[in-house]
């Protein structure tokens, strides 16, 4: 230091001055490198800690670090969406997931979900956040900042190991696999609950109930009372309780008959003069069908729809009733179809009934079959007649009991809305005669036909000639609907009990074992159009021109060939 000091004497003025400065400045930049650097060790630390904790959280929730496949943790057929993301999901599911099953749309539920990844403030880190392009695109569960769920294993493979550790400390939070889904919650009661049977014995009562336990189901017809006063097929001599006995109905029909058609020419309809809303057609619901029952013919009048068959030595059977049944009794191809609508004639020489049978089928996107629909309004009437006369005596003895009216109607308030104004007619100006055979019910004129039985007690075997339609009758979803409300949810109009019978929802029958039927096809007979226009065994295609539209049958048959000759004129109608 002496030495310095000597050597700086030697200095003049001017240089003593700028050595000092220059030895200052020196100090002074010294000082302050030591101020900064303990703070910067300080935060250096802290980062280094907090670095170590986070990644320590993550490892426990299940964070996503920035250089990780979304892919590994989130797959495609995560949990839904919820309603707040469902926009920005769509985009997600676009950029980020492109696959085919994540393109589909996905739906709100009312559940509770996580949006992906929900953070708490408490959890943000430093690392940069992801754009919404490079987001999964499903989501995941809602992360707590202290009780964290794990993550259960995902259904589909991984394209690589995880990196991210599932804590294996005990949790109270749900896991996915612990939440119940929506295909696992309890299911909704039945729109037309199956009601109990009587708890005293009914000798003459019977239901369809199949199960084991029944007193009252089709495997114990047998014991049934046939009463002469609540049997309708009384009036045709069918008394006694056969439901054991013969050859039973319904069936299966399918492709394979073992007989040959009996039938030479289609049956022949006429309408008659009836109106479906007139006093002449008695509209009835019944325990176990809705019957449309058409009055006697005395002489010339009333003229009801009549029909004349081939094959049975016998023309212009009058229709006798209606019954509609849901679902359908008899099977094509061990297929059922939503309901069946039976036609029923008398034939006085052969003393059996024939049977004409229409399937129903109602498939989504279905039109409302308007001329079915005026015979579902009349039943519709009545439902609400049943309806009002039981609110009315249930209001009447409740006021006399000095007890608050109005209970137990809610049900039938929703009931009855069901089908009241869905498709009613507006404004009813001058009805049409209803023809049973319209072209929106009848679409052809072949069938499957055998010799069965009635399919309720007395059940009577071999005394039904049944023709079962191979194309079937089109209604709407809605009109099914509403039929099953009508005749499931009908109410007594004094007792107010449940008349149906139904076991979920089905008064039909169990098929029985196979009985040889026929099928009538184009070979056998052509349409009495198609006749007159092209001779006798038709035209080369399924019809003229300016004749009704050919449907094709459900199935075609492969059975025996037909006695009726087979080969097809080249007669082609021209466009004359």
């Amino acid at each position: 230091m002496i030495a310095l000091l000597q050597e700086l004497g030697k200095l003049t003025r001017r240089g003593k001055v700028l050595w000092l400065t220059t030895f200052v400045f020196s100090i002074a930049l010294l000082l302050f490198g030591v101020f900064n650097l303990v703070p910067q060790e300080k935060n250096a630390n802290a980062i280094h800690v907090d670095v170590e904790l986070n990644a320590d959280e993550s490892a426990d929730v299940g964070i996503v670090l920035p250089d990780e496949d979304f892919s590994t943790y989130f797959p495609t057929n995560s949990p839904t969406l919820s309603p707040s993301i469902e926009e920005t999901t769509h985009h997600y599911t676009d950029t980020y997931h492109p696959t085919a099953s994540a393109t589909k749309s996905v739906e709100p539920t009312q559940q509770p979900v996580a949006s992906p990844l929900s953070f708490h403030p408490s959890m943000q880190t430093d690392f940069p956040s992801r754009e919404p392009s490079q987001m999964p695109s499903q989501s995941a569960t809602t992360f707590s900042p202290t009780i964290s769920p794990t993550m259960s294993p995902s259904a589909f493979p991984i394209a690589h190991p995880t990196h991210v550790p599932t804590s294996s400390s005990p949790t109270t939070t749900p896991t996915w696999s612990s939440i119940p889904s929506t295909t696992n919650m309890p299911t909704q009661a039945p729109l037309f609950p199956t009601h109990a049977e009587p708890n005293q014995s009914i000798p003459s009562f019977f239901n369809y109930n199949i199960s084991e336990g029944s007193r009252y189901g089709p495997h114990r017809w047998s014991n049934v009372t046939i009463l002469n006063s609540t049997n309708y097929w009384n009036e045709f001599g069918f008394v006694e309780n056969e439901c054991s006995k013969g050859a039973q109905s319904p069936i299966d029909v399918c492709t394979q008959p073992v007989r040959h058609c009996e039938e030479y020419h289609e049956f022949r309809a006429k309408r008659g003069d009836f109106k479906i809303s007139s006093d002449v057609v008695e509209k009835q619901i019944l325990p176990n069908k809705l019957r449309a029952l058409m009055m006697r013919r005395v002489g010339d009048e009333p003229d009801p729809p009549h029909v004349d068959f081939s094959g049975v030595g016998y023309a212009n059977l009058d229709l006798l009733n209606i019954d509609i049944k849901i679902p359908a009794e008899h099977l094509i191809c061990g297929e059922r179809y939503d309901g069946e609508m039976q036609y029923y004639f008398f034939h006085p020489v052969k003393q059996s009934l024939i049977a004409v049978s229409w399937l129903f089928e109602a498939k989504p996107g279905n039109l409302v079959n308007k001329h079915m629909q005026l015979m579902i309004d009349e039943f519709q009437k009545v439902y609400e007649g049943n309806e009002e006369a039981c609110e009315a005596n249930m209001t009447t003895i409740q006021n006399q009991s000095d007890t608050s009216a109005g209970n137990g109607n809610a049900t039938s308030t929703s009931t009855r809305a069901l089908g009241s104004s869905r498709n009613r007619r507006m404004k009813k100006e001058r009805e049409p005669i209803w023809d049973p055979f319209h072209s929106d019910i009848q679409r052809t004129i072949h069938f499957w036909g055998y010799r069965g039985s009635l399919t309720e007690p007395p059940c009577s075997p071999d005394s039904v000639l049944w023709r079962i339609m191979d194309v079937p009758v089109l209604i709407s979803q809605d009109q099914l609907l509403q039929m099953k409300n009508i005749l499931f949810n009908n109410r007594d109009r004094d007792s107010c009990a449940f008349t149906s019978t139904h076991y979920k929802e089905s008064v039909a029958r169990p098929v029985s074992k196979s009985i040889r039927y026929y099928k009538c096809t184009r070979s056998d007979y052509v349409s009495d159009d198609e006749r007159d226009l092209c001779g006798d065994l038709g035209c080369q295609l399924p019809y003229g021109k300016d004749l009704d539209h050919y449907f094709e049958p459900v199935v075609y048959v492969t059975g025996p060939p037909s006695e009726s000759p087979t080969p097809l004129p080249s007669i082609i109608p021209t466009a004359d």
